[in-house]
């Protein structure tokens, strides 16, 4: 499988090149296009699961319970992906070892990568990435998304790296991580900076140069609501479309 990473400052584009016999699972929504060899399929989960463990992934992974499968038949066939957020995306190449992946950042993965989740304990979910987390183990690419640019940090055997929580986008299961406060009262209360997760290396952390829930929470509260009385259209969060 061969594929081009595509990034610009207005968006993101992977290009995946097929040969007979390769088969790239993505999200639902993903696919910007492809050629006329390439056939897709919809079906719940990966392939090789089960019913109840592709619920399983979707719910507690906060990911899609349909995802859509692509072979090419006649001879090789591109796809092309991009994620919903503007940002860049990335190819992490799996080679038998496992990544944790915060939700929303997985678009897509070769066959020979699995994908699972795990309980990441009261750390991850006070540091924004939810009690149970993606993870995505196995051999073939994996192609994951940012709001922003990416970042790749490598950190060495014994080094302790912090990061906002708000800006993890994976990192390898092999670490020890955890999440903290950062400095005491006045630091959580007026740097706006909240919690942080310290991972131990060796390994290697991907970062978001963007943080999605601030934007989300910014946003939210320059929109007009029905009693504003600033002449606004009412907006309505959630419920039935």
């Amino acid at each position: 499988m061969e594929y081009e990473l595509e990034n610009r400052p207005s968006y993101a584009v992977a290009s995946v090149t097929l040969s007979p016999g390769e088969e790239l699972t993505t999200e639902a929504g993903a696919m910007v296009s492809h050629t006329e060899t390439i056939r897709m399929e919809t079906g719940i989960g990966d392939a090789d699961e089960g019913f109840l463990e592709s619920i399983k992934d979707s719910v507690l992974g906060d990911e899609s319970l349909f995802r859509n499968r692509f072979t090419t038949e006649g001879g090789d066939g591109v796809v092309q992906i991009a994620a919903t957020t503007p940002g860049d995306m990335t190819a992490r190449e799996l080679d038998g070892d496992s990544v944790y992946v915060q939700s929303g950042a997985y678009e897509a993965a070769g066959s020979g990568v699995e994908l699972d989740t795990d309980v990441g304990g009261l750390d991850t979910l006070f540091g924004g990435e939810g009690l149970f987390l993606l993870k995505a183990s196995g051999t073939g690419p994996l192609f994951l998304s940012a709001f922003g640019g990416i970042q790749e940090h490598e950190v060495g055997a014994g080094e302790v790296f912090t990061v906002d929580s708000g800006h993890v986008v994976a990192w390898d299961a092999s670490m020890d991580y955890n999440t903290e406060r950062i400095g005491g009262m006045k630091e959580t209360l007026f740097s706006d900076e909240g919690l942080v997760m310290r991972f131990t290396g060796p390994g290697t952390v991907l970062l978001q140069t963007r943080n999605y829930g601030d934007f989300v929470s910014d946003l939210a509260s320059r929109l007009p609501s029905s009693n504003s009385g600033d002449g606004g259209a009412d907006v309505e969060v959630g419920g039935d479309i």
